[in-house]
């Protein structure tokens, strides 16, 4: 029987929260709905795409009583499910349960050349029972790794995790180092990729700012595959081409004295966006001055050229179009 981790800091972390403030339940409530939710998937969506199911298929699943629209839609905003161009997934399903699909699929192979009677038969997945031959005469026969007559009684043998996408504590995706090494799906973003360096950048800013403002510890674990694919999204699903624009807001926003402590993420930073551009575009608005980083900028636009000055029927066009941005996500989801 397959299982999931179940994370300690589930029902402390914002995501969870938010999704309480969303739904208007329990925070025991969430957390039973979530794990449904993941139980639920790995049987009927093991890799991960719940395209071909609807808000009335997740509702039914996880036993929600409520209005299903209102359940998906809080799913999506509270950061559980992701829309994409190519459809609806479960967020960074793979990266936690991808190895238990590996395995069911070794685990297949492996029986299918025991049957079939090869010699070179791969080791089973930890959790997996071993084949069970029999012999001409009826006998049960144990493979030779059943009968090592000498196990090393000083190795401790534990169970390889299978991981859920629960939210890892300090509201972080990052893998663990039990999940780095083998098996380690190859990065989608090189160093030389722009939305790569467009993550960097950012981080190098965040990072700054943290030591200064004594949080650190909020921001110490990061993934840049997963800052990355946010800067992605934000170029090119929210169509927000104008990277000098980006670099613009990103160097203010660390020295803003309220966005500063709310915007500690790339994923936050795409969220925010149409606002952040109306805050910085303020003539009153304070900022904090800004602590002197040590790292390398990394340009990451070509165009240098400063930013144009904002007319009064602009800056009201940009607060219209801040507007429809945030209906249209709400539509969109």
């Amino acid at each position: 029987m397959a299982w999931i981790e179940s994370h300690q800091g589930t029902d402390r972390h914002p995501k969870t929260r938010k999704l309480c403030r969303k739904l208007g339940i329990s925070t025991p409530a969430a957390v039973g709905h979530l794990h449904m939710f993941w139980w639920w998937a790995m049987d009927f969506a093991q890799d991960g795409d719940i395209s071909r199911y609807g808000p009335d298929d997740i509702a039914d699943a996880i036993e929600w009583d409520g209005d299903s629209v209102q359940l998906y839609t809080a799913l999506v905003e509270a950061g559980f499910i992701d829309e994409t161009e190519a459809g609806r997934e479960i967020h960074d399903w793979y990266a936690y349960a991808g190895r238990l699909i590996e395995r069911r699929a070794a685990d297949a192979e492996r029986k299918r050349n025991s049957r079939s009677g090869k010699k070179s038969v791969p080791p089973p997945s930890i959790g997996s029972p071993p084949d069970v031959q029999r012999t001409g005469e009826g006998q049960r026969a144990e493979s030779i790794r059943d009968l090592n007559p000498n196990p090393n009684p000083n190795l401790n043998h534990k169970e390889e995790n299978t991981s859920c996408p629960e939210p890892p504590p300090a509201g972080q995706d990052e893998q663990s180092s039990s999940e780095k090494g083998k098996g380690k799906k190859p990065d989608k973003y090189g160093p030389d990729n722009t939305y790569y360096k467009m993550a960097v950048y950012f981080k190098g800013k965040v990072d700054v700012m943290a030591k200064g403002e004594g949080i650190e510890h909020l921001t110490a674990r990061s993934n840049m595959q997963t800052w990355a694919d946010d800067f992605r999204k934000l170029v090119e699903l929210d169509k927000q081409s104008d990277t000098r624009l980006i670099q613009d807001v990103m160097d203010w926003v660390v020295k803003d004295n309220f966005w500063c402590r709310n915007v500690l993420s790339a994923e936050s930073f795409r969220k925010q966006f149409g606002k952040l551009v109306l805050a910085m575009r303020k003539p009153d608005r304070q900022s904090r001055p800004a602590g002197r980083s040590d790292k390398q900028s990394i340009d990451i636009v070509k165009d240098q050229e400063p930013a144009p000055e904002v007319s009064q029927e602009e800056y009201e066009e940009l607060i219209r179009l801040a507007e429809r941005m945030q209906s249209g996500k709400g539509e969109q989801r």
